[in-house]
């Protein structure tokens, strides 16, 4: 007679176990499915250059007496040639983006905008790479002091690819 009723026991042990179990797991599911949706979901990026990438970066000094201006009064000093040069420089780094040579370009901000701006570009040699600077229309004027240098391109990460870059 012990046997049964243990034995009855221990069923409606684990009915009561399966019910609870199922009821945890439903509570689990609404309590997921409740959750707003994650706004910034965890992103992968692959390594978007499949070979290596010849590359040079320019260092771009402003002219010392145009800084020194810009850099005392806080305006930009009116230099009708510096202006002209600078609106070719522009153009001019646009066109290398536009061709594919340009990579990247920037100044420094903040307590490092201290004169330096710089642009990462492919160029098939070193040769070539100081011609492609020679042609900026601010160095040849000489607006702006370049230092070319050859560049080791690790990898370029697709984050800015053009479904993300708006134009």
């Amino acid at each position: 007679m012990l046997g049964r009723t243990m034995l009855r026991s221990l069923r409606v042990a684990t009915i009561v176990a399966v019910l609870c179990i199922s009821a945890l797991g439903a509570i689990t599911f609404r309590v997921r499915a409740q959750r707003p949706a994650d706004d910034n979901p965890k992103r992968e990026y692959a390594r978007a250059n499949k070979k290596p990438i010849e590359a040079y970066v320019v260092l771009l000094r402003l002219r010392q007496d145009l800084f020194l201006k810009w850099k005392d009064t806080g305006k930009w000093p009116d230099d009708k040639e510096a202006n002209a040069a600078l609106g070719g420089h522009s153009k001019y780094w646009a066109e290398q983006l536009k061709s594919g040579k340009a990579l990247l370009a920037g100044g420094m901000k903040g307590d490092y905008w201290d004169n330096v701006a710089m642009i990462i570009f492919e160029a098939g040699s070193e040769a070539e790479a100081q011609q492609i600077v020679k042609g900026d229309p601010a160095v040849k004027a000489y607006v702006f002091q370049a230092q070319v240098r050859p560049f080791d391109v690790s990898y370029i990460s697709d984050k800015y690819g053009p479904e993300q870059v708006k134009r």
